[in-house]
């Protein structure tokens, strides 16, 4: 990427993500600056005994000393601040996850804390360095209120930012960021058909930029294929979230003739955007991985499992909206599109869940565990065609890992419930191979031959995650 471009692109993600809001607060300081400065010079005028009165409360002197006083002390007790709340962030970030860092820059209030600090630092020395003897002061006054309501601020934003740090909270906010994403992607899934209707060699679109996709733009497919009727099928090889590199393949183009394959090919990836950094508030799936790897996280050794436990909650809560809400009729945006495109928006929780079963075998949380097994007994039961085969395909690879844990209350409920839901959906097999895992756990655990740990379940028995304790 030439130098120049690779500028503009780090200018517009540091814009998109932080900066924007800042620097438009810092400009609108500078204008009220330039308003109070404009007013003393107003004021300055009318040599009256107001004016007499202000001069005389207000030196000149004193009022230089006591704006340095406020534009020193702004940057040192800013400057402290921020140095111990970018300690928590880095603490959680790392006893949580890396997303803490992206969630902490993309929240308005944060940035909104910054350029207030940063525009009143800048809005005294202003004041400070254009101020005249024979002024009253405007300036001066309104720096010591701004510095004042600094002060008051700055309680807020240590609360606010610690407030957020918080597991259960960073857990809650990407649950609605996925909330938020799923509904932007609505189109795109509405529109689009989820196999391809033609057959034939399809022209092959190739990507010559390399990052995330992170968007695709129905109102410019719509654009694009206005007039082809049925003729032409563009079937997409990637989905939003998906890493690029040069020369992968973008999109295959069917139907038509040559012509109009080579016209709709050479402008395809002009409705894909791709940008270096995901976003989990207009994609759901780096959303619902960002929920994954906080559990993983907090599933590791000597970590606190209600987190892994909160962060399954909100991905059992993503599933069941999702699968409630279904995909909308195409005439509520426009009309369908000759356009394939796959939803994995479900397969991509079952494998965070399935995932979390299998990596809970080496910190040992059963809890951990058995709270995926019974959300995925949840999930299962919403899932239709291929979303629910590849999600019992994942799962029983995934079983044995519930071996290594220890025969508790929970991995009975959690193994109890998953075989009852097994059975519901038609898959005795895998229900069977669940229904002998209960006596190999307790033998493996040392507990003898007590009985099937499964049978334990009954219509009164909680299913959900309960305190650690053996049978």
């Amino acid at each position: 990427m030439p130098p120049a471009q690779d500028l503009r692109v780090r200018w517009r993600l540091s814009a998109t993500e932080f900066l924007f809001t800042p620097l438009l607060m810092v400009l609108g300081f500078v204008g009220l600056a330039a308003v109070s400065v404009f007013a003393d010079i107003a004021l300055s005028r009318s040599h009256g005994a107001v004016h007499d009165l202000f001069l005389r409360l207000f030196p000149h002197a004193n009022l230089l000393r006591m704006l340095s006083v406020i534009a020193s002390g702004l940057v040192t007790v800013t400057t402290l601040t921020l140095s111990a709340l970018l300690v928590a962030i880095s603490h959680t970030s790392t006893s949580v996850a890396p997303v803490v860092f992206d969630q902490f820059l993309r929240r308005r209030a944060n940035q909104a804390y910054f350029g207030y600090f940063a525009g009143c630092a800048t809005f005294t020395y202003l004041v400070m360095a254009v101020s005249r003897p024979e002024w009253i002061g405007v300036g001066a006054m309104l720096a010591v209120v701004l510095a004042a309501g600094a002060l008051v601020l700055l309680v807020f934003m240590g609360y606010g930012v610690i407030d957020q740090m918080r597991p259960t909270s960073v857990v809650r906010s990407i649950q609605d960021l996925a909330i938020r994403a799923r509904l932007r992607q609505m189109p795109l899934v509405a529109r689009s058909r989820r196999r391809r209707t033609l057959d034939g060699e399809p022209t092959s679109v190739t990507t010559r930029e390399t990052g995330y996709v992170i968007d695709i733009s129905t109102a410019r497919l719509q654009d694009l294929l206005r007039g082809t009727g049925e003729e032409i099928e563009v079937e997409f090889r990637v989905r939003i979230g998906d890493l690029l590199a040069y020369g992968d393949i973008v999109a295959h183009i069917r139907g038509g003739d040559a012509g109009r394959r080579a016209h709709v090919a050479g402008n395809i990836l002009s409705c894909v955007m791709i940008d270096r950094s995901r976003n989990a508030g207009v994609d759901p799936d780096h959303a619902v991985e960002q929920l994954g790897h906080v559990a993983w996280a907090a599933n590791s050794t000597r970590q606190n499992p209600d987190v892994a436990v909160a962060a399954i909650g909100a991905l059992r809560d993503l599933s069941a909206r999702w699968a409630a809400a279904g995909v909308p009729d195409a005439e509520l945006y426009g009309g369908p599109l000759p356009v394939v495109y796959e939803d994995v928006a479900q397969r991509r929780i079952v494998t965070a869940l399935v995932d979390l079963v299998v990596v809970s075998t080496s910190s040992r949380q059963h809890q951990t565990c058995a709270a995926a097994l019974s959300t995925l007994a949840d999930i299962l039961p919403q899932l239709e065609g291929r979303d629910r085969d590849v999600a019992v395909r994942s799962l029983q690879r995934a079983l044995p890992a519930t071996l290594s844990h220890v025969a508790s209350v929970e991995m009975g409920h959690g193994l109890a419930k998953l075989r009852a839901t097994l059975d519901e959906i038609g898959r005795e097999d895998l229900a069977d191979e669940v229904r002998e895992m209960g006596p190999r756990l307790a033998r493996e655990s040392g507990l003898g031959e007590e009985g099937d740990m499964l049978d334990s379940l009954d219509d009164s028995t909680p299913t959900g995650p309960l305190s650690f304790r053996f049978r």
